[in-house]
This record gives structure tokens, C-alpha cells and sequence, in this order.
């Protein structure tokens, strides 16, 4: 992979994390997986079609990272630190944990 390639694929990955993260800014602390549901299928506030809404951007979004991450590949040779790129392994498994556990509380 070209140097230029390697950084459009970081600078993707950078995005779609930023992206992800804003998505999950009003989730409430302590952000365990009771919160994420409470966030994006519980009740309060919004209609259902509108959490439906927010949890359709929610698995937009953890698909995005993981497709960002699976193109950077070895996140070191990308120039990751080797903290950075466990935290980024750490997190895209959180996320597709999380998304299992919402999808299957909101029966999607």
C-alpha cells in the first residue's frame, strides 16, 4: 500500500471514529451496555421511530469504523503507536459487542 493510500485509509478511520464518538456523546456514565440501551431503545423523551433512527446511525456508524479498521489493516504499519492500536482493536470490539446487545433489546 502507498504512503498517500495509507493515509487516506487512517484519516477515514480517524473520521469514522470521531464520527462514532459523537454519536455516543449524550450516552449516560457510566457508558456500560445498560446505558447504550437505555440511550438508544429505552423510553424517554423520543418516539420510538426516532430512537429506531438513532440506532440505525448508531450501526451505520459501528459499520463505517469496522470497515475503516479492516482497511488500515495492520494499524502499527499505518503508524499507529502500539497503545493507539490496542485501544483501537479494544474499542472495535466493544462496538460490535454493543451493537449486539441493542439490536437484540429493541428486537431488530
Amino acid at each position: 500500500m502507498t504512503e498517500l493510500a495509507t493515509a487516506a485509509r487512517r484519516t477515514e478511520l480517524d473520521h469514522a471514529t470521531e464520527d462514532l464518538r459523537e454519536l455516543c456523546e449524550e450516552v449516560a456514565v457510566p457508558m456500560q451496555a445498560q446505558q447504550y440501551i437505555a440511550y438508544f431503545c429505552g423510553a424517554g423523551g423520543q418516539s420510538p421511530s426516532d430512537k429506531a433512527l438513532r440506532r440505525r446511525a448508531f450501526y451505520a456508524g459501528i459499520d463505517r469504523f469496522q470497515r475503516a479498521v479492516e482497511a488500515v489493516g495492520d494499524l502499527e504499519a499505518a503508524g499507529y503507536a502500539p497503545r493507539e492500536a490496542a485501544s483501537i482493536e479494544k474499542e472495535s470490539a466493544r462496538f460490535a459487542r454493543l451493537r449486539r446487545e441493542i439490536s437484540a433489546a429493541a428486537g431488530d
